[in-house]
């Protein structure tokens, strides 16, 4: 089929990210996606020259523009069927859809950067993370742009380093180009790409990573991909074990486990170095209660305990977190139907099953056991960074941050042999095609008047 031949997976994520990125930094109120208010100002004190984090000790409290900190409270765009659901807290209320008015007056609003006010948290990522955001608001800044279209250009930078960054990976990886396209393709990907976060950068780190692993690259290569995960959003080091399996690897288990060891390494290195930083400025508790060296000791004394704490939380979240793997977009308030978060998640594991590669059954597997260990990791620094000492729960993770877990997890999925793989190309892209539009619909619909 003449369609199928020109069907590329850098082909259609560049399309289609290009596209839906760039709709979703325009019309996404400033401010709505989740957290994006802590990284707007974290980036703008990256411009000032302070890449250290906020904290409640001498030397590290810090004042931000008023325009940026106060640009525009997120709303609560509830849907009926979300305050309906009982998964909202009790009394939340919806907030009224956007005024074309008052959009434009946020947009006339000038940046006025000498009126400034205390800032107490702006998040506590490594400032590399930030480097497409810091470009464009500096740019803005001696463009004299209101903060609003310094937010915009930043987001723009934001989604361009990121398309880049995919695209590379597409191009490095030899096999499994599909399911990295699918995954990069589905909306939460692409929404987050097109705001000021951490999670491009964090992905852009992943993809290559995974990519580099497929090409079974050298040593030196292997480390510089593996010092990448590091500098990403901390929890996501563990994936570096991966490298115990690599592609047509004929070494011996001293020499895989001396790899495997080394990557983990620059993994770990970057971001234990950081922790030590954002644990010298003394950040806030996140969450009443919270200690995250006594919240650890406990984990270490009841190890079993906890691990039956994470089977109990994984089998009650899964739901949301699979639909917040998809599209649970905005501040977490803008939901697509049950049946185009299922076709997304279907169009994902189908990618999985074509351009495979030829990659032996113990590495898949290895991979999905990786990217576990990686799961059950988040899971616990979620744990004691915003849970009380002991807490019956774990509050505070996201179907986000398992997203980009997918392509470890999913390799291990058999192979779809009795399917026509040009045919099923089409039908993936058609269907991420279609959950994309039907996002940017609920977003429309749930925002504006």
């Amino acid at each position: 089929m003449w369609i199928a031949s020109g069907l590329t997976p850098e082909r259609s994520f560049l399309l289609l990210a290009g596209v839906f990125g760039v709709f979703f930094c325009l019309v996404t109120p400033p401010h709505d996606p989740a957290d994006e208010a802590r990284h707007h100002v974290r980036a703008w004190l990256i411009v000032e020259g302070r890449l250290g984090v906020i904290g409640t000790k001498p030397g590290h409290a810090a004042s931000a523009p008023r325009s940026i900190v106060r640009m525009h409270a997120p709303g609560h765009h509830y849907g009926e069927e979300q305050l309906r659901s009982g998964h909202i807290p009790a009394g939340s209320r919806r907030a009224p859809p956007h005024q074309k008015s008052e959009i434009d007056a946020l947009h006339d609003r000038p940046l006025a950067e000498n009126d400034r006010i205390e800032v107490r948290y702006a998040g506590a990522y490594n400032p590399v993370v930030y480097a497409p955001a810091v470009a464009a608001l500096w740019l803005a800044r001696q463009l004299d742009l209101s903060a609003v279209g310094g937010l915009l250009l930043a987001r723009v930078f934001g989604l361009g380093a990121w398309c880049l960054g995919i695209f590379a990976a597409l191009r490095i990886a030899p096999s499994q180009r599909w399911l990295l396209c699918s995954v990069a393709l589905l909306p939460m990907s692409v929404f987050q790409a097109a705001s000021i976060s951490a999670d491009p950068f964090t992905q852009v780190a992943i993809f290559i990573w995974f990519a580099v692993l497929l090409r079974g690259a050298s040593l030196p290569v292997l480390l510089a991909a593996a010092l990448g995960l590091g500098l990403a959003k901390p929890g996501y080091a563990p994936l570096a074990l991966a490298s115990f399996w690599l592609p047509d690897e004929p070494a011996s288990l001293g020499r895989r486990s001396g790899v495997a060891l080394a990557a983990l390494a620059a993994a770990a290195l970057p971001t234990v170095a950081w922790a030590l930083v954002v644990n010298a400025a003394g950040e806030p508790e996140l969450v009443p209660g919270a200690d995250t060296a006594g919240q650890l000791k406990h984990i270490l004394l009841h190890p079993f305990a906890f691990l039956a704490l994470v089977g109990r939380a994984s089998l009650a979240l899964l739901p949301s977190w699979l639909e917040g793997m998809v599209g649970n977009l905005g501040h977490l308030d803008v939901e697509i139907p049950g049946v185009f978060t299922a076709l997304g998640l279907a169009a994902v594991a189908a990618s999985a099953g074509i351009d495979r590669g030829g990659l032996e059954r113990g590495l898949r597997l290895g991979w999905l056991a990786v990217s576990g260990v990686c799961a059950l990791a988040i899971l616990a620094m979620a744990y004691m960074g915003w849970n009380p000492v002991g807490a019956p729960r774990i509050q505070g993770v996201q179907g986000r941050y398992f997203l980009l877990l997918l392509p470890f997890a999913l390799v291990a999925l058999p192979g779809l042999a009795f399917v026509r793989e040009d045919r099923l190309r089409i039908v993936i892209v058609a269907a991420l095609l279609a959950v994309l539009a039907v996002s940017g619909e609920r977003m429309l619909d749930r925002y504006y008047a």
